[in-house]
């Protein structure tokens, strides 16, 4: 008989150790997960994006942790950072989950996952993680400086990893967490938000598209939907607006250009009556295209800066681009963001 109850509980004790840990689902709506970028949350549970930027960000517990993302394209990319480290992760599965860590220590991990590439992707709807471990979620912080970032493919980061000018767009190359703007954001420790799509300008697009304009699309939150953005959700302190590259690409009535500008510059105050706006000509090549740059910024700035002084005037400085077809790579964003850096600390007292 004592040989037969330890065998039985020996059984036991090996059935409960092969036990698998159970797993924790957090919806989406959790009230611990902060979305710093442009959500449309018509279904709390299943919020979608589709912004260079956009980011979810968590503090939980668990010794493993898994994303539940639905991604339409099955081809755009992510920046996930996991308390000190950083991995890229490309949504591709059909079903829509990814593991980002196991084996974590029974302690609170700061998790923050980050769309790289952009609009043309597609969108993306966010529902939720499964955490092991039998773990929770907590709020994670906030920073109370907010910068929002409006541009074109400069913005987004297009081909910034991409080795030669000869390299064309590919989604493998495009990160905006290394674009100018999230660079510089992090260095002035204020949260990131872009409103960015490549070849778009403020009258017309790359070639010279008349309905690729950024006052056209401006308040747009997903593809394929009427939803427009309720700019009450985010109020930063800072506007920071880098258009008029793509507008140069094909004949451009001057006047044209800057009334357009003027007339977007009016939507973003009163969209945003406390911020500071910058509005950026560059990075480009030193040459008859960049004094027109320059010129047509200067004009805008000088109209509007006529009746609101809280627009700003800010200029790159002239440089070769190595990145894909002719952008700036990692490096020379890099350079771009500690030029930018320097003069909003001093703008904003930062």
């Amino acid at each position: 008989m004592r040989t037969a109850y330890f065998i039985i509980l020996t059984a036991l004790l090996l059935t409960s150790c092969s036990k698998p840990e159970p797993k924790s689902f957090f919806t989406a709506d959790n009230p611990n997960f902060a979305y710093l970028g442009r959500f449309d949350f018509s279904d709390p549970v299943k919020p979608v994006f589709m912004y260079s930027g956009c980011a979810i960000r968590t503090v939980f517990e668990g010794s493993s942790v898994e994303l539940i993302l639905k991604d339409d394209s099955l081809r755009n990319m992510y920046t996930v950072v996991l308390d000190d480290s950083l991995f890229v992760i490309t949504a591709n599965r059909a079903d829509s989950t990814y593991l980002l860590a196991s084996g974590l220590s029974e302690e609170r991990h700061n998790l923050e996952i980050i769309r790289r590439t952009e609009w043309h992707g597609g969108n993306t709807t966010f529902l939720g993680l499964k955490i092991k471990g039998g773990g929770n979620l907590y709020k994670p912080v906030v920073k109370e400086r907010k910068i929002e970032f409006i541009g074109d493919s400069y913005t987004c980061g297009y081909g910034n990893e991409g080795k030669s000018v000869e390299e064309h767009f590919a989604y493998e190359t495009e990160n905006n967490y290394m674009s100018f703007g999230a660079i510089t954001a992090r260095a002035l420790d204020a949260e990131y938000v872009a409103v960015c799509r490549s070849g778009i300008g403020i009258v017309q697009g790359y070639g010279g598209g008349r309905d690729f304009n950024m006052p056209a699309h401006y308040d747009e939150v997903i593809l394929n939907s009427s939803v427009k953005w309720d700019y009450s959700l985010y109020q930063p302190q800072l506007v920071v607006i880098n258009l008029a590259g793509n507008d140069l690409s094909a004949p451009l009535d001057p006047d044209e250009f800057v009334n357009a500008y003027v007339g977007f510059l009016k939507r973003i105050r009163t969209n945003y009556p406390g911020a500071a706006i910058v509005c950026i000509a560059g990075p480009a090549s030193d040459n008859a295209q960049w004094v027109t740059w320059r010129n047509l910024i200067h004009a805008v700035v000088n109209q509007f800066g006529a009746l609101d002084q809280s627009v700003h005037y800010f200029e790159f400085s002239t440089m070769e681009l190595h990145g894909s077809d002719w952008h700036p790579n990692v490096e020379e964003h890099r350079k771009m963001a500690g030029e930018l850096t320097v003069f909003l600390k001093e703008l904003m007292k930062w």
